[in-house]
């Protein structure tokens, strides 16, 4: 997981120089495939994460799985809502 996030930083920065858009609709082929696997992976790492705890309400005391929540919703909100909303 450091591995993807290192990569996830390094490709964001890629990402900002290489592409112009400003919807991922717009974008070449590789900048959507990318930001599709990355948001597929965080909310896969998410939701096996959420499934390890044994009493769910305890995701709310692990301050780590909030942040993580936050960040993997704006995630998914960016990549596949407002590119659903925008078809």
């Amino acid at each position: 997981t450091l591995m993807i996030i290192a990569f996830n930083a390094i490709w964001i920065a890629h990402d900002t120089d290489a592409n112009h858009s400003d919807v991922l609709l717009d974008a070449d082929v590789k900048f959507q495939i990318a930001e599709n696997v990355f948001c597929f992976y965080f909310s896969i790492e998410l939701v096996i994460r959420f499934l390890a705890f044994e009493y769910k309400c305890n995701i709310f005391r692990d301050a780590w799985f909030v942040f993580d929540s936050a960040l993997v919703c704006m995630m998914v909100l960016e990549t596949w809502v407002l590119t659903f909303l925008i078809l």
